[in-house]
């Protein structure tokens, strides 16, 4: 019994993206994003980067990168959003609320070099302007651990992201 339940989960967790995204899932979503890490990277600190969705990939993707006075930061993150459902529908109005799992990877260049990676839980809003332009805001705490120079646990921090994203 348990496995059936653990089977239909599955089902349900994969399949979730498809059902509950405002966007068909062979489109392409491209745009840029700022953040603030607490845990991005976890460097900590003010970001740039570009945000993707891949046709049929059922993942949100981010590519940062941070420049400070002592390092540049750089890190990736993909998440899976369980939750992408509407919150208000009007005629010209589209506002929906998401909630996700992901992960995150980043390296720090300076003195001392750093790794570090770990989960994170995006949770936001994202406005869908027209069919084509979507404005997304979202905080997420992450958890990680540190790897290089030294290995730390944990590494706990809270970001956010602001971006705005073209479909294709």
């Amino acid at each position: 019994m348990k496995k059936i339940v653990f089977v239909l989960m599955i089902l349900l967790i994969t399949s979730g993206t498809a059902v509950f995204a405002d966007h068909p899932e062979d489109s392409l979503g491209l745009g840029i994003i700022i953040g603030a890490s607490g845990g991005i990277g976890g460097f900590g600190g003010a970001e740039v980067g570009v945000s993707f969705k891949i046709p049929r990939v059922p993942l949100f993707w981010a590519g940062f990168v941070s420049i400070h006075n002592d390092y540049v930061g750089l890190g990736l993150t993909g998440d899976y959003y369980f939750f992408d459902r509407d919150l208000v529908t009007e005629e010209n109005f589209n506002l929906d609320w998401f909630l996700g799992l992901g992960g995150y990877v980043g390296m720090g260049f300076g003195d001392p070099f750093g790794f570090n990676l770990g989960i994170r839980v995006p949770v936001g809003l994202s406005w869908h302007i027209n069919g084509q332009f979507e404005l997304f805001a979202d905080l997420v705490p992450s958890l990680g651990f540190e790897v290089f120079p030294d290995v730390e646990f944990p590494d706990f921090g809270i970001g956010g992201d602001l971006g705005l994203r073209y479909w294709f």
